[in-house]
């Protein structure tokens, strides 16, 4: 029965184990247990740096919700507060310029659905 597929990390780390574990001081492939280790270096210090930014982005990305939360209500305090001026209302210009549809342009919203014709009852002989 076949083994399951394991990632290189799983793999370096169980042979470079086993390796010291039971011949530490034997070459293999004609590197020694401190060469293999040298050869595995660039590949587990990239690994360790992108754990680091993954740390970083998921740290960022909750201090962007965190943020947007309040950011969303000081935008609609200010949405209301360019509805609300005797200036600039709900029709006006800004509003839209702001990517908010006038409410002289929004369309009623009501929908007639368009009759159907009744199937013909004729039967065919």
């Amino acid at each position: 029965m076949l083994r399951p597929t394991k990632d290189l990390f799983t793999r370096v780390t169980e042979v470079t184990d086993a390796w010291g574990k039971m011949r530490p001081h034997k070459q293999f492939y004609g590197l020694t247990l401190e060469g293999f280790k040298e050869a595995a270096k660039p590949f587990l210090d990239a690994r360790s740096e992108i754990t680091q930014l993954e740390a970083q982005v998921t740290h960022a990305v909750s201090k962007r919700d965190a943020a947007a939360t309040i950011l969303l209500e000081i935008l609609q305090g200010v949405v209301a507060a360019v509805k609300g001026d005797p200036a600039e209302g709900q029709n006006g210009e800004l509003i839209g310029a702001m990517g908010y549809v006038p409410k002289n342009q929004r369309s009623s919203g009501l929908v007639r659905p368009r009759k159907s014709e009744p199937p013909a009852s004729g039967v065919i002989s």
